[in-house]
Parts: structure tokens; sequence; C-alpha cells
């Protein structure tokens, strides 16, 4: 998933994967944070459009072959299709590699909060998914967003790394949070490709904000 497969990660040692997961010395000469970015200035909520809500349903009814990847808008965004505010929050499917028949299921693309136009998942994870779910659904600039996935809970080993979290939602029911992106995140949070569980560029913040925003979608449709 996004260049790194989530569950695939043991086979490497927990040093591996940390040099893989941090961006290392390099985060040095980062800028803490982006300067007056929404990193700095959060929101109080985040919007969770119909669409988003209409896909993780999809997603509950199909744990077994797909996945969600996720966004959020840094500030407002003008994409092909639609136009987004700042501090949007946005879920889409991807298929997994046991899911392939479900490749015709109705994931939808939001248009703005209440309008969606039909699609279809993501055919699987060979480019990351944050950034084929903006460059090719979205079709909207990859700079302006935040990235994670969503996926079925993770084991007590997995979920004891920094980069992953467990949380129940509204509905009752537990997602495994993957925090990563190859490539959206580390403008945002001083280099740290993971959002962060500590008080960087207000990473907890963030968090407390996406696991709210999945909340809203996992209570039902709009």
């Amino acid at each position: 998933m996004s260049g790194f497969d989530r569950r695939a990660f043991f086979g490497l040692s927990v040093g591996a994967v940390s040099m893989l997961r941090n961006p290392g010395p390099a985060a040095a000469q980062t800028p803490a944070c982006v300067p007056g970015g929404m990193a700095q200035f959060l929101p109080v909520r985040l919007n969770v459009d119909c669409a988003s809500r209409r896909n993780f349903q999809l997603y509950r009814q199909n744990t077994s072959g797909l996945g969600l990847t996720g966004v959020v808008s840094m500030s407002f965004v003008r994409g092909k299709i639609g136009s987004y505010g700042a501090g949007s929050m946005m879920v889409f499917p991807w298929i997994k590699p046991n899911g392939q028949n479900r490749a015709a299921l109705p994931a939808v693309v939001p248009v703005n909060s209440l309008q969606f136009v039909p699609s279809s998942p993501i055919p699987d994870a060979t480019l990351p998914l944050d950034e084929y779910f903006c460059n090719y659904r979205l079709q909207a600039p990859t700079a302006l967003f935040i990235g994670f996935q969503v996926d079925v809970p993770y084991s007590r080993l997995e979920a004891r790394f920094d980069w992953f979290s467990n949380v129940k939602l509204a509905d009752g029911k537990g997602v495994g949070i993957d925090w990563t992106s190859s490539n959206l995140n580390h403008p945002w949070f001083g280099g740290s490709r993971f959002i962060p569980n500590k008080d960087i560029c207000n990473g907890p913040a963030w968090r407390k904000l996406i696991v709210d925003g999945l909340m809203q979608a996992s209570s039902g449709l709009c």
C-alpha cells in the first residue's frame, strides 16, 4: 500500500522498518511546519462529504477485498471535477489482491459536499494510493493534501508502532489507520512521512481530527 505493504513489513527488522518509515537525518534540514499553514492552524472539525460516507459504507460491506485511502485538503482545492474547501476529508476504496472481482463496485468521487459522480475503486496499490486518488480520481494537485490509509484493525504487535492506530468508530466496529503517505505528509509535518503522534506541527491534533472524520463517515449515509 502506497509503495509499502503494511501487512508485509514484518519480514523486516524493527530497525529496518524504522529507517523506511522515518525520513532520517534529512528531516533536520526540513522546516518544522509549513509557515502559516493548516498544520499549525487547525479547523474545528473536518468536513466529510457525502461521497466519502458512501465509500466508507462500501468498504464496510467488502473489508476482505477493499481498503480505503484518505486525504485531507490543507487549503482550498480546485480539481477538474469539483472544488473542496480547506479541511475537507475524503476516503476512497482500493482493491486488495484478493478482491479483484470487486472492480465493478459503485465507488463515487465528490464534486462538493453533497454531489458526487460514479467511479471505480483504485485497481491496486502499484502507485501510492493517496496520490493516485488525487491525480486520477479528483484530478487535483497532490501538494495541497495530507494522506493516510484505513483497513481492518492491526494486530497487537503491529499497533505498537507509532505510524499505526486502532480505533473504534461510530458504527461500533474497529479500523486500523496507517498514518503514512509516501510523498504527501512530509512537507507539512517537519519531514515526517507519517502524521506524528508527538507534538510536531500539531500532529496529535490532526490525528484526532481524522479519527473524528472517520466517525462521521461511519455514522451512515448522507
